[in-house]
């Protein structure tokens, strides 16, 4: 192989190395948390980026939903500030989603 060729096969293997470490799981998690927060309904226990602990009451028009950080306490936050469920109210979408695929015998 000549030198001439193995710099820009380096440069090649440098990208599809970032590609593949960086750039792929990035686009992964991005899509994970739009299909969260398309799916969130009311009663869901949510955590948002700065970490606020909530439940969902309502989805309102637009990018907006209200949240309830205490008894009679709502708080209106952005739906992109979701970060994730909390692992009890995740457990509990996971039940209703495998109990809702499984057919009856």
């Amino acid at each position: 192989m000549s030198g001439a060729l193995v710099v820009p096969l380096y440069i090649v293997l440098f990208l599809a190395l970032i590609w593949f470490l960086w750039i792929r799981p990035q686009q992964r998690r991005r899509r994970e948390l739009q299909t969260l927060i398309d799916q969130l309904q009311p009663g869901a226990e949510v955590v948002t980026v700065s970490g606020l602990y909530g439940t969902v009451t309502e989805i309102e028009d637009g990018e907006t939903i209200l949240l309830e950080i205490a008894e009679d306490v709502d708080v209106r936050v952005a739906k992109a500030s979701i970060a994730r469920l909390t692992p009890e109210s995740a457990e509990a979408a996971a039940e209703s989603a495998s109990g809702a695929s499984s057919t009856p015998s």
